[in-house]
């Protein structure tokens, strides 16, 4: 019984780790389609030479608490995200979005038509089907009351650990990325993105209960360097959109002078009005997110979502 036993622990284990993998390729052929169709739109090149020369960042989000069954789903994402950093992207002057796989077990290559409107913008080492590294990173905070249960109980050590790997691999990035700018004279804001760095490392050190403060920041400082962007939670409705409805004001806030008297007002329209209650429609039926008035109380005031947008039954 106990073979058995080990038997179908050992294939449920494969069978996460593979539809883990899978749905994350998924993930970075979304994001790096966004990321190309955004770079040609802005006529930016430089996004295409920190492709040949360092390759592709993308950092995860998570709000998952280190509590009960999300500590597993935590787990097996921070387990994907870092199988995804063994994978490379290859260019092809095929139609955009056309994509083939090839490789083996979670060391893919991506090859990825880009049209040949962008073909011609491509540095010559892309064009020669130079492998594109992926740079995958996560940093996770628990905003929920299962989180506040976890650091009651002191379960909570999965996401420092987590928080302190990502940590290593965005310092990583930002030195290759500090010495490509500087040696090449790229235009970019060096100054603001090492002002960031500092304070991102103080507070992922410090493991701060609920610091949306640092998840702000990370977001920044992966928009200085051209990265892309990731935001999950259990069911990518409730937590996720407080969290990137939130991130966008501040964008708006940041980069297109949102005067600071609007910013809640911001807030609570697209928390209303935008996709985000429509995405909870499609998903559970009903266009509140899930969220009680214990829950709401517990969340950080950055993630409350406005008077009568929540109360729905399904998580």
């Amino acid at each position: 019984k106990l073979l058995v036993m080990i038997d179908e622990a050992v294939k449920q284990w494969y069978q996460r780790r593979v539809r883990g993998f899978s749905q994350g390729l998924t993930v970075i052929y979304t994001t790096f389609h966004i990321a190309l169709l955004d770079a040609y739109t802005r006529h930016d090149t430089t996004f295409f030479n920190l492709l040949d020369n360092i390759g592709f960042l993308v950092q995860f989000q998570c709000l998952l608490s280190t509590h009960g069954n999300e500590l597993t789903m935590l787990e097996d994402h921070w387990i994907t995200i870092n199988n995804l950093a063994h994978c490379n992207i290859v260019l092809t002057s095929e139609e955009l979005g056309a994509f083939s796989l090839t490789g083996l077990a979670y060391k893919v290559t991506i090859s990825f038509g880009v049209g040949a409107e962008i073909w011609d913008m491509l540095p010559v080492g892309l064009k020669n089907r130079k492998p594109i590294p992926i740079s995958t990173m996560l940093f996770t905070k628990g905003v929920n009351e299962q989180q506040m249960l976890s650091e009651r109980v002191g379960t909570n050590t999965m996401e420092h650990t987590i928080n302190i790997d990502g940590l290593c691999k965005l310092e990583v990035y930002f030195m290759m990325y500090k010495e490509y700018v500087t040696q090449n004279n790229i235009p970019g804001d060096l100054q603001k993105l090492e002002s960031l760095i500092s304070p991102i490392c103080k507070h992922a050190r410090a493991h701060i209960y609920k610091d949306v403060k640092l998840l702000v920041m990370i977001d920044e400082a992966v928009r200085l360097m051209s990265g892309s962007r990731v935001t999950s939670c259990k069911s990518a409705k409730d937590r996720t959109g407080m969290s990137v409805t939130y991130e966008s004001v501040c964008t708006l806030s940041r980069e297109h002078s949102l005067v600071s008297s609007g910013f809640n007002n911001a807030l609570a329209a697209l928390r209303s009005h935008g996709v985000r209650p429509l995405n909870c429609k499609k998903n559970t039926g009903s266009g509140k997110y899930a969220f009680n008035g214990f829950q709401l109380k517990i969340l950080p005031k950055e993630y409350r979502p406005p008077i009568g947008t929540y109360g729905g039954k399904i998580t």
